[in-house]
């Protein structure tokens, strides 16, 4: 993230520090560190411009194209049913095809799993360093990067919160610390849930609120806490924390006439957290857009069983395109454009209030608090399509109105896979493109390998069932 670094640092201090900061960050293994390196971090981080550039640093980390610059909310989506390759589909199709392995074509199980670490490292530099001067709201923002890289590494490679009845299924390390000497063993998923709320809860305190978009604020936090206590079902955490974003009065949902620009605009009303891509900083065709984009490598074509699901008239059906060459039959002739700049310009939505209010909806429906989540999701249906009904279902068809939503407004954000698991719902596609066209739940597959350069490091890691 140049433009964010530029703004904290001038040119020569940037690439003093980031050169030291970057080399002792995650290398291979990412707990492979030098007794010199861990000396040579401590004695870069001296004054608050090194912080700056250090947290700024930590922010690149989740630029990356195996993190939310591409792979992380790709790999869910096509692994779930809103997806399907097209005739050339090449990367992350052993994902989508369900025959991954942890050495898989793309490197996906290895460089997901390194790129989220590597956020941790970073982070945990900045936390265990005790300057004599105030770094409170770059420790806040530290702590809220760790909290999501872990929800984020503990949801793509550990099943959901709720697949054995106390969480004591295997999740992902926890490492809250520098030590080049240690080998780590998996926490359980419900540690890795416990660590991840703490640490957004030490964050909030910290935080400076007078930011935009492009950073951690104490509203990105409650909004992310309200997604982590809805994976966990705490329906009431999770309406709590969406209910003091949505009442924060920081955030309106955008026109129905200005839905299609939120994700090529800055810092739209909606964007509660949002990844800065520029034209200075940016994936190019490995951006998400290059993933479906023609112009890209365009190698992921909409789910008709997604389409089919938007109605006439609905905003959110701009968002696909004819493209012609495709030739119809099995592939069909759309795109997504959702993201359209085939340079990768447009920003990665992290979280956004369409989400919270989401959120809201499906944590009230579970706590019988029908009629409030009945406005919720009607708030969403009709921003879409002005002249669609209010939500009126109740019980069982209310929850599969406020999954049917999500599944709309989210798609290709990263969330279908997870809201069907966590649901206890399987992946089934029609107008298949894939070898694997059907994958009842409970499934071993629903996650990723571990990458074997990790199993082959750490003695104590263990490998997931059926890899």
């Amino acid at each position: 993230m140049k433009k964010i670094i530029n703004k904290i640092l001038g040119k020569s201090q940037l690439i003093a520090l980031l050169v030291v900061f970057f080399t002792v960050s995650c290398s291979k293994d990412f707990l492979e560190l030098q007794p010199q390196q861990s000396l040579a971090m401590s004695r870069a981080l001296v004054s608050i411009t090194d912080f700056n550039a250090a947290i700024a640093g930590c922010y690149d980390g989740l630029q990356s194209g195996n993190y939310y610059g591409k792979f992380f909310l790709v790999t869910p989506d096509v692994m779930s049913d809103d997806a399907k390759g097209g005739a050339l589909v090449n990367r992350a199709s052993d994902w989508a095809s369900y025959v991954g392995t942890s050495t898989d074509r793309s490197n996906l199980a290895e460089n997901i799993w390194l790129a989220g670490y590597r956020v941790i490292d970073r982070t945990n530099r900045i936390l265990e360093t005790k300057p004599d001067f105030n770094i409170d709201d770059i420790k806040g923002q530290a702590y809220a990067m760790r909290a999501l890289a872990y929800f984020d590494l503990v949801r793509i490679y550990a099943q959901h919160y709720t697949f054995t009845a106390d969480a004591s299924h295997l999740g992902v390390p926890i490492v809250t610390a520098v030590d080049p000497l240690q080998k780590p063993a998996r926490n359980t998923v419900k540690e890795v849930y416990d660590q991840v709320i703490a640490d957004f809860t030490s964050a909030l305190p910290l935080i400076n609120d007078n930011k935009n978009s492009y950073y951690f604020s104490k509203n990105a936090v409650k909004a992310l806490l309200s997604r982590v206590y809805l994976y966990k079902e705490d329906w009431t955490n999770s309406v709590a924390m969406a209910n003091d974003v949505i009442n924060s009065g920081k955030y309106t949902l955008v026109s129905n006439a200005n839905y299609a620009k939120i994700f090529s605009t800055d810092h739209s009303t909606e964007a509660i957290l949002e990844i800065e891509m520029n034209s200075l900083d940016n994936n190019g065709v490995n951006s998400i857009a290059g993933n479906y984009l023609a112009s890209g490598y365009g190698e992921y074509l909409p789910s008709m069983d997604l389409v089919n699901l938007v109605p006439t008239g609905d905003i959110r059906k701009t968002l696909f395109i004819t493209d012609p060459k495709l030739g119809g039959g099995v592939y069909g002739t759309l795109r997504v454009n959702k993201y359209s700049n085939a340079q990768g310009y447009d920003n990665t939505p992290v979280i956004r209030l369409s989400e919270v209010y989401l959120n809201q909806a499906e944590a009230n429906y579970h706590l019988t608090n029908e009629s409030a989540a009945q406005t919720d999701v009607s708030l969403i249906r009709k921003r879409g399509l002005a002249t669609a009904a209010i939500v009126t279902e109740t019980g069982s068809a209310l929850l599969e109105q406020i999954l049917l939503e999500r599944r709309i407004e989210l798609s290709f954000e990263g969330h279908r896979l997870w809201d069907l698991t966590r649901n206890k719902k399987g992946v089934l596609r029609t107008n298949c493109t894939a070898s694997t066209c059907s994958i009842p739940y409970p499934s071993k597959r629903f996650i990723l390998a571990i990458g074997k350069f990790e199993t082959d490091a750490n003695i104590n890691m263990v490998q997931n069932p059926d890899y």
